[in-house]
């Protein structure tokens, strides 16, 4: 009977001491993690990202570690509002002591970061040297990172304008018409030829336009040919009056003569 006893309360230690054993075995650790674990950025564009606490329901008193930035620049690191600084982190000096007054069993945000994303390809946050620490005992050393994609700057987009192979325009007897190609514009007798494309047939010139601009030189024409006209007539007065002149010389001449021999004449009589 005393053996069975002495069995009983062998087999129940052993029992508990398993239990215990599992227990603590199954017991998760405390972690930290980055939020959001993975985005897509455009590089030099500026985004936050947040440290958090994951307690899995161990008491946390105190968290402490180091931000690691792969192809980011830290603009700035902001720590949650109840929670107590021993060593507060800059982007110069990014490492972190904090305390979580009263302690807790439930997750927290406990740092914010503002980053500017680097150069097209890969990006991270992550934290080292980490460790979670419960009352007088560590209860966690591991942290999940965020990876980012970080995209090229896209070219500006260049648009070409918009053009209709449609041969070239010009105006025949005063009306607007297409031809397939400029020497089929130029048998045609087309004036004012031009690319289709630059000019839109419903806003097309008058008629008149073209009828205009080829009297201009008409007109210039027959205002030179008056002034060579008058020059002529101009020559041909200047001429006659010449031979005017000459007519009264020697029509003077002559009736000197004549003067001098009717008195020669008279006083022969005489």
């Amino acid at each position: 009977m005393k053996n069975i006893k002495t069995k009983i309360i062998l087999s129940a230690i052993i029992f508990l001491s398993v239990v215990g054993f599992v227990g603590t075995a199954i017991a998760a650790e405390s972690s930290l993690y980055i939020s959001p674990a993975s985005i897509t950025k455009t590089a030099g564009n500026t985004f936050s990202a947040s440290l958090g606490l994951t307690a899995s329901g161990n008491k946390v008193c105190a968290v402490e570690g180091t931000l690691v930035f792969n192809n980011l620049t830290c603009q700035s690191i902001t720590v949650a509002s109840d929670i107590m600084v021993q060593s507060s982190p800059t982007c110069s000096n990014p490492h972190f002591l904090i305390g979580i007054p009263n302690c807790t069993t439930s997750d927290k945000a406990l740092l914010t970061v503002s980053v500017r994303a680097g150069s097209a390809g890969t990006a991270s946050i992550s934290a080292t040297g980490v460790d979670i620490i419960g009352e007088g005992s560590s209860v966690g050393s591991t942290s999940t990172k965020g990876n980012y994609t970080i995209n090229a700057i896209p070219k500006p987009v260049t648009t070409t304008p918009q053009t209709n192979n449609d041969g070239f325009v010009g105006y025949v007897n005063g009306k607007l018409q297409t031809f397939p190609t400029i020497e089929a514009a130029q048998q045609a007798g087309a004036t004012g030829i031009e690319p289709n494309y630059q000019r839109n047939p419903a806003e097309a010139t008058p008629a008149s336009e073209p009828t205009q601009q080829v009297e201009t030189p008409a007109e210039q024409t027959v205002q030179e040919n008056n002034l060579t006209a008058d020059i002529g007539t101009a020559s041909l007065a200047g001429a006659g009056m010449k031979w005017y002149n000459y007519f009264a010389i020697a029509l003077v001449i002559m009736v000197i003569l004549y003067g001098i021999y009717y008195f020669a004449k008279k006083r022969k009589k005489s």
